[in-house]
This record gives structure tokens, C-alpha cells and sequence, in this order.
């Protein structure tokens, strides 16, 4: 019985070599490598050409205080943003033009550098800075349209409704005569 189990260890090795020559006796299986096709990959946007002359941007950019200076009203949900800017850059607005004739508590300052504009000194947002850029369009009319704010009370009353309203909105402000 001993002389029997001593083979028992021989054999199983010996298993186990012939299946692993078998497996490595055979050439492998090449599998042909798949180019991915242009429906794999996500496509860059095609822009058509088009015969007709490119249209030019008729707006102007706001380099400087006096291109602004007075009151705009731009509407809103629900109501209207007044906001009027004097010549030393002091920003007021309210809901109404009565309110802001009144006057309004919520102001900031405005300064522009290479038509960067740049907000500060609102009460609700102490030490938060806007930057921006504002265009009058060919109907006079000023929109803010590059923006960035970490005040949202700034931001609302300067360009939009915050993300998620019921009814979004984007200022644009025309002058009151």
C-alpha cells in the first residue's frame, strides 16, 4: 500500500505536465485585431460652409463708464430691473423706477480696464468681485454678456434669473428716455 501512494504524487504531476504540453503544443488562435470604424468614435461637429458673406456682430463693447451712464430698464419675472449708472461708476437698481428714484439700497460700484468690467462693494456680498463684459447693441439696447459672479444677488439683478426658476429670464436693457 505504501509503494502504491508514492506513485500517486508521480502521477498527478505527470497530468498535469501532459495537459499543459498539450495546451502549448497547438499555435495560438490569432484573433485578427478589429480597427474601430468612425461609428466607434464620436464625430467632431461639422460646420457647413455657406455661399453667403459672414454677418458681423453690429454691438459695440462697453469700454468705459460714459457708454452706459443713465438709467436702463430690462424686464424680469415677475416685474422689471431699473438700474441707472452715474459718472463716477456707482451702479443702482431696484424693481421699479419709483423705488429707484426713491432710492435704492442695492449698489455697487463698476470700473472698466480694457473692457473688463469689474463690480465691487455690494452690501450683500462683501468682498465678492463680478467681472464682466457688456455690449449695446444696434438698437441701443446693454446686455451683459460675459459673467462671472460668486454673488447671486449681484448676478440676478446684472444678467439672469438663478439656474432652475420656473421662468428664466436674461436681461437685456434698454434706456429709458
Amino acid at each position: 500500500m505504501k509503494g502504491r501512494l508514492s506513485y500517486v504524487p508521480l502521477l498527478i504531476t505527470l497530468v498535469l505536465c501532459l495537459a499543459l504540453s498539450a495546451c502549448g503544443a497547438e499555435e495560438p488562435t490569432l484573433v485578427p485585431e478589429v480597427e474601430p470604424t468612425t461609428a466607434d468614435q464620436p464625430q467632431p461637429e461639422v460646420v457647413e460652409e455657406n455661399s453667403s458673406p459672414a454677418v458681423e456682430s453690429t454691438s459695440t463693447r462697453v469700454t468705459q463708464i460714459a457708454q452706459i451712464e443713465g438709467t436702463w430698464i430690462a424686464p424680469a419675472y415677475p416685474g422689471n430691473f431699473v438700474l441707472t449708472v452715474f459718472p463716477d461708476g456707482k451702479l443702482s437698481v431696484a424693481t421699479s423706477l419709483e423705488d429707484l428714484e426713491r432710492g435704492s439700497t442695492d449698489s455697487w460700484n463698476l470700473t472698466i480696464e480694457d473692457g473688463q468690467i469689474t463690480a465691487t462693494g455690494y452690501a450683500l456680498c462683501l468682498g465678492d468681485t463680478g467681472s464682466y463684459i457688456a455690449e449695446i447693441d444696434e438698437e441701443g439696447n446693454l446686455r451683459f454678456v460675459s459673467i462671472i459672479d460668486a454673488c447671486d444677488a449681484r448676478l440676478r439683478k446684472m444678467h439672469r434669473s438663478l439656474p432652475g426658476r420656473l421662468h428664466e429670464y436674461i436681461l437685456i436693457y434698454h434706456p429709458v428716455q
